[in-house]
């Protein structure tokens, strides 16, 4: 639980230095979840991997190196959990005060082939 603590604090703090500075978050993801397979595969090494830079207002967030997107939506439930909403690659992740982080597809391809997946891990400050 110690070495958690740095983590708990930044991203409890996150919302409050959110008018003064951004918050970069590596996110890792060892456990992948196919729906269209109905498997889960867990690996030591990453299987999913990016970078999230929260604005300075918060209430918004990017891919590192993703300038041409638009930008994701950005929010801090009660508890602490902060949801990041890409309305344009239709993806969700959650990530708790932990750090622990869940980072869910509801990709349809075609109109039709179900590429929903389900990533789980960490997404810790930088």
């Amino acid at each position: 639980m110690i070495r958690f603590l740095p983590v708990i604090a930044s991203l409890l703090a996150a919302p409050a230095l959110a008018s003064s500075v951004s918050l970069t978050l590596e996110c890792r993801f060892t456990t992948e979840c196919s729906v269209a397979e109905s498997l889960c595969h867990e690996s030591e090494e990453a299987l999913l991997s990016f970078a999230v830079i929260i604005a300075q207002e918060g209430d918004s967030a990017r891919y590192e190196g993703d300038g041409a997107s638009e930008p994701m939506a950005a929010h801090y439930t009660d508890e602490g959990v902060l949801i990041l909403y890409d309305r344009a690659g239709s993806t969700l992740t959650s990530v708790g005060t932990d750090g622990t982080a869940v980072h869910s597809s509801n990709l349809l391809l075609v109109g039709h082939v179900n590429r929903a997946a389900q990533w789980s891990g960490t997404c810790l400050p930088r």
